[in-house]
């Protein structure tokens, strides 16, 4: 398998025609082999760049107040 190139930070990303697949193959293995893992009520990032993984959890969804009768 060939690995993209990142370029740097500055650089302008140019959109290619195959972007959109790409990012279509991403998503749909997301969903299909991460999704069960991800904490519902939450932003969950991924962040992927040089072959490392970095994994940010959103804070949760505050717990609904209830109120005693």
């Amino acid at each position: 398998m060939k690995l993209a190139t990142i370029p740097a930070a500055d650089a302008p990303v140019p959109q290619g025609p195959g972007d959109e697949a790409q990012k279509r193959a991403i998503a749909d293995a997301v969903w299909t082999d991460l999704l069960w893992l991800m904490p519902t009520g939450r932003t969950v990032t991924v962040t992927v760049r040089d072959g490392r993984v970095a994994v940010a959890l959103g804070p949760p969804e505050p717990t609904p107040e209830v109120l005693a009768h």
